[in-house]
């Protein structure tokens, strides 16, 4: 291929990225971007910046979740050159996206025709689904690891598809490895996707114990710097965990065994499926009810499971003859895998984010299908150049059509205003899509707007007791005990062991003339560490009370409008509660 024939792919390709996404330049800080980026104080300046790989990439205060120490860097570098505004970290997501696309084209062109790389790559860059890692600016996490990862993947590829591996190569592969790892969780994915490269796509006359034996080092190599990693994860985070993050809320609130996690995994495979090649509906949030929460086998995951047969064994069947189609597929299901709920908890049970890199492999079958699709359509149907001329004004159109889908996608993350309202035009069967504009009501000042949502998202699903803690809150600031109770109980009955502060149940059952409740829930606060001052008053007036026999004629003892203890902003608390890991 001569120099000039080689360029103008990669351009074409980099231009449609670039259309799909410089729209999210003028986009402001949303969602998780916040709490991550605009209120955490650890980023305003570069000093001290070999701390970000002794801290979590949650805050402290606001759940202390994830180790991501890459990404933590360069929101740093990006907060420290625009003063944190917003249009520097999206100009460097877009530029990471651009980039990525190219990434892909590069890697689809040692696998296929020069046409189906490109076809692959520019309906990679232009994907709907790719707007919120690129139009959310923490979903620069995703585009670190694409960018690092995939020149990995091509450079393993070119080496085996000529022979053995390089030690040169290895070397670059374990770096990049690294720098994967360390910018999100699932970059630990790379040795499971170069392992499904060898059983597809890379024929090597060499018997399978010569190959183990010469290529047992490097994958050593790659595993050393796995354990590092989730090593060192493990010891930053102050639960030591595996995944880094807290299970998904309605896990938890429902208290649904490991076999219903994968279950509940299992349905929503369809749903996989149709964002990655049909995504034309998309949504912030995807969660219950909309998506069931299994409670033991049901007609709900037969979908589910019919598909994730039918795909594997697809992949088993195509191994040999349609080898390219057989690594796609594999390399769906294992970037999947860590946000998937199959193997570990992840903090969602479904984030458009999080099929990013997934979407590789996705697109890699899409251009894989696509040659003998054109090869019969030239045969049988339009010969004598009509087959060329037809594909591509096929092509051309759907390509078209992603990247006005794209476009339009992406000015809903403008602001919060209009992706929360948006998250309930999309999926109004979504509780935390109610959930969160509530909150933003309330952030707002829009107390009778956010009641009304958070109520829906109630009664939708009651079963997230961060939830029913957030509204009951909101109801102990303005001094409205009554309907205040029933909801803290109803949260901490979900979660008896919560971190959350009972002291708003405390001054309110005070207040409400349950005296000895009251006490005792003070006591219970004291004994977590939270509100001792205030508990203390609280039980010294219930025991002067109790003490003076005033029973049910005691005047009720008025809650105070302020206390020492911290009442948690209802989107602050929202937020942390529910991180975006391994999340992914």
């Amino acid at each position: 291929m001569n120099e000039r024939s080689s360029r103008w792919p990669v351009a074409v390709v980099a231009l449609l990225a670039f259309a799909s996404s410089i729209v999210g330049i003028v986009n402001q800080f949303t969602y998780d971007d916040r709490y991550i980026v605009q209120r955490n104080t650890s980023l305003r300046d570069l000093l001290h910046w070999w701390r970000v790989f002794l801290s979590s990439y949650w805050p402290r205060e606001f759940g202390g979740d994830g180790y991501r120490p890459l990404t933590m860097l360069a929101f740093k570098i990006e907060y420290a050159i625009g003063g944190g505004q917003p249009m520097v970290f999206h100009a460097t997501n877009i530029l990471l996206y651009t980039i990525t696309a190219v990434l892909v084209f590069l890697l689809a062109r040692r696998l296929l025709p020069e046409w189906a790389a490109i076809l692959t790559g520019a309906c990679f860059a232009v994907h709907p689904v790719h707007v919120e890692a690129v139009a959310n600016v923490v979903g620069q996490s995703e585009l670190l690891v694409a960018a690092a990862l995939l020149p990995a993947i091509a450079l393993y590829l070119r080496d085996r598809m000529a022979g053995p591996l390089r030690p040169r190569t290895a070397a670059a592969i374990a770096g990049l490895f690294a720098v994967a790892c360390f910018s999100k969780e699932h970059g630990i994915v790379l040795p499971g996707i170069l392992l499904a490269a060898e059983l597809t796509v890379i024929s090597d006359p060499a018997p399978w114990r010569e190959r183990v034996r010469r290529d047992r080092p490097f994958y050593l190599v790659l595993t050393l710097v796995a354990v590092i990693a989730v090593a060192v994860r493990s010891s930053v985070l102050s639960d030591h965990s595996l995944g880094g993050f807290q299970p998904f809320i309605p896990f938890s609130g429902l208290h649904i065994s490991n076999r219903d996690r994968v279950l509940t995994a299992v349905s929503v495979v369809p749903q996989w499926v149709r964002l990655l090649y049909w995504p034309v509906h998309l949504s912030s949030e995807y969660g219950p009810p909309d998506i069931p929460i299994a409670q033991g086998f049901s007609v709900d995951q037969l979908p589910g499971l019919a598909l994730l047969v039918a795909i594997i064994a697809l992949a088993v069947v195509l191994r040999r003859r349609q080898p390219v189609v057989s690594f796609g597929i594999a390399f769906v299901c294992i970037a999947l895998l860590p946000s998937s709920n199959f193997l570990l908890p992840a903090g969602i049970v479904l984030a458009e984010r999080t099929l990013f890199l997934p979407s590789v492999g996705a697109m890699l079958v899409l251009g894989a299908v696509a040659i003998p699709v054109f090869d019969a359509l030239e045969r049988r149907v339009a010969p004598n150049r009509m087959a060329l001329r037809f594909s591509v004004a096929a092509g051309a159109l759907l390509i078209a059509a992603a990247m006005y889908r794209s476009i339009q996608r992406t000015m809903v993350w403008r602001d919060n205003d209009r992706l929360f309202h948006q998250a309930v035009i999309d999926s109004p069967r979504a509780y935390r899509a109610h959930f969160m504009l509530g909150a933003l009501h309330f952030e707002l000042k829009r107390k009778r707007d956010g009641e009304a949502e958070f109520r829906k998202a109630l009664a939708l699903f009651p079963y997230d007791p961060f939830m029913a803690y957030d509204l009951a809150q909101v109801y102990y600031e303005s001094a409205r005990c009554a309907p205040a109770i029933p909801l803290y109980r109803w949260a901490f009955g979900l979660r008896p062991e919560s971190p959350l502060a009972r002291g708003g149940l405390a001054w309110c059952l005070l207040n409400e003339g349950a005296y000895t409740e009251a006490k005792a829930v003070a006591l219970r606060s004291m004994h977590d560490g939270s509100e001792v001052r205030d508990m203390r008053r609280v039980i010294f007036l219930a025991d002067s009370v109790l003490a003076a026999d005033s029973g049910a004629t005691a005047a009720r003892v008025r809650v105070p409008s302020k206390t020492s203890g911290k009442v948690p902003d209802s989107v602050q608390k929202a937020r942390a509660r529910t991180p975006a890991g391994p999340g992914i």
